[in-house]
């Protein structure tokens, strides 16, 4: 079985998606901020600081701004990326990893990049 990379805190990316918001015919999603869970049990560093956490989930709301012919057109859509069928589970939670992504039906995506030295098997 090959090996993933565990998710570390700040490697959630967002990327907005470009299908129009239901009813709109021109416009673009723009990404809040990530906000990501971790686990407080793991984490990899040393002692002066510089110790990262795992993320165990992440969840971000876009917000879509156009228009339906001549009237304003708004929405948002929140995406939550959760751990597939984990090969690890630390204290109950099981870690997001390399390549883990979810996304809506308007292309918005969540999307795990991560290379730190923490594998599952």
């Amino acid at each position: 079985m090959a090996t993933k990379a565990v998710a570390w805190a700040g490697d959630v990316q967002a990327t907005a998606g470009t299908t129009m918001f239901t009813g709109a015919d021109s416009g673009t999603w723009t990404a809040g901020p990530v906000q990501e869970t971790v686990s407080e049990k793991l984490t990899t560093g040393n002692a002066a600081g510089s110790a990262k956490k795992v993320v165990t989930g992440a969840t971000c709301t876009f917000t879509f701004s156009g228009k339906s012919g001549n009237l304003p057109a708004s929405g948002t859509s929140t995406v939550q990326l959760t751990a597939g069928k984990p090969a690890l589970t630390v204290a109950k939670d099981a870690p997001l990893v390399d390549g883990d992504s979810k996304s809506d039906t308007f292309g918005n995506e969540l999307k795990v990049t991560a290379k730190g030295p923490l594998h599952t098997e």
